[in-house]
């Protein structure tokens, strides 16, 4: 069945009317019933068909589109609301980016990661890959050595070796089902070549908040070997279950002196599509001074008219939209946890502590990665991330994407339970 069908078909009559007999209940032994969070109908299927969407047309064919890092739900109205005055405004001619924007980031930190910092550390970021790849030019150089921590997202091993620098892997360690950090490992690789490490906090595709500890630590070593480390932080509003998101410049002095922060409201807001809706935040002076010349002299330095008006519009909002979203999101978490713990198909998920992005291992069904990706893809129809793209530590794990209504996420597990039944 064509993808754009079988929206339309969810949308005329619930994806739980698309399932066989007995597999609503099935489902529902771990899965709480839908239900509108906070007034926001978070439940309500949105055919995406003819909006260009990245994450459905690559999927093709495949009935459920979880894997790129989007949302199926509608944005904070009052981000669309501020959007469409800006357009009734007609005229759309240069614009500089005002106060606001960063007073608004500078506010936002403070209030929801408890980070209060003076304004001039806060700068435009063009996208926060797009930055981190301009950090790459202002701070190495051609040869110089660029660590990493897989698994972990795969564009920070990509961009760098397009742009000629070696990646080194510093592997996480996996104990008791949770990952940390090989500090032992990460001081033997550190060499006079290595010029920069870079950080996923909160981790994707692991879920990882890291605490104040670890990333202390982190800084020390840097610091210690002249090692810059710039930290993704873009998944960073979306910290789950109470528990709360660390920036990497906050943890200690050194974290100050060693570290760029880069984060934005397109992860937590769902503004994927708003391309450079970024920001950055760089303590050090000298640092933020030569990272901010090179953005000017690419031209980079420059916000749009929709960037800045959703970036305020975001860090300003009081509709309640993003908690009630995050109890959405815990809740399809938890319907996916119950559901692979209640239903014995060599699958163990892992609870992420920030994010809608999930990591599965699938280590016992025993697959070579390309057969287990089949399985996903051709078998249960589910288009997935390949754990293997994220590096060492990675093959036999796939990356899920729960941002989803949950009859849809209820649809996809009953796919994956059959195909593999």
């Amino acid at each position: 069945m064509k993808r754009r069908s079988f929206i339309k078909g969810v949308m005329a009559a619930g994806a739980a009317s698309l399932l066989p007999a007995g597999a609503v209940t099935t489902l529902l032994q771990g899965c709480s019933e839908p239900s509108k969070a906070a007034g926001w109908d978070f439940d309500e299927v949105i055919d995406r068909s003819g909006t260009w969407s990245i994450k459905y047309g690559r999927a093709g064919e495949n009935r459920f589109a979880m894997w790129i890092a989007d949302m199926d739900f509608r944005t904070d109205p009052a981000v669309r609301n501020a959007l469409q005055q800006r357009l009734d405004r007609d005229v759309l001619g240069y614009t500089s980016a005002p106060d606001e924007f960063f007073e608004a980031v500078h506010a936002w930190e403070g209030k929801q990661h408890g980070w209060e910092i003076p304004r001039e550390w806060v700068g435009y970021a063009p996208g926060v890959i797009s930055a981190i790849n301009q950090a790459y030019l202002t701070f190495t150089q051609p040869g110089d050595k660029i660590v990493v921590q897989p698994p972990v997202y795969d564009h920070f091993r990509m961009y760098a070796e397009r742009l000629g620098r070696e990646v080194v892997d510093n592997p996480m360690i996996l104990e008791s089902g949770r990952y940390r950090m090989d500090f032992e490992g990460l001081e033997k690789l550190l060499d006079e070549r290595t010029k920069m490490l870079v950080l996923c906090n909160p981790h994707n595709p692991c879920g990882i908040l890291w605490d104040r500890d670890t990333l202390a630590r982190l800084a020390e070593i840097c610091e210690k070997h002249g090692v810059i480390v710039v930290s993704d932080e873009i998944h960073a509003d979306l910290a789950l279950y109470g528990k709360t998101h660390i920036p990497f410049c906050s943890a200690s002095k050194a974290a100050e002196r060693v570290g760029l922060i880069f984060g934005g409201p397109t992860k937590a807001f769902n503004l994927a599509g708003l391309s450079g809706t970024a920001f950055c935040v760089i303590p050090d002076k000298e640092k933020r001074d030569k990272y901010l010349g090179t953005l000017r002299a690419a031209k980079l330095d420059e916000p749009s008219i929709p960037t800045i008006v959703a970036t305020i519009a975001a860090y300003s909002s009081d509709t309640g939209w993003l908690p009630a979203l995050k109890k959405y999101l815990e809740g399809n978490i938890d319907c996916q946890m119950d559901f692979f713990k209640d239903n014995d198909l060599g699958i163990k998920a892992f609870r992420p502590e920030a994010s809608f992005l999930v990591w599965l291992d699938c280590r016992a069904l025993g697959l070579p990665q390309e057969q287990l990706m089949e399985l996903f893809r051709d078998k249960a129809g589910v288009y997935l991330n390949n754990g293997a793209s994220y590096g060492a530590g990675g093959e036999g794990f796939v990356r899920i994407n729960v941002g989803c209504p949950r009859s849809i996420l209820q649809a996809a597990l009953e796919s994956i339970r059959r195909a593999i039944s």
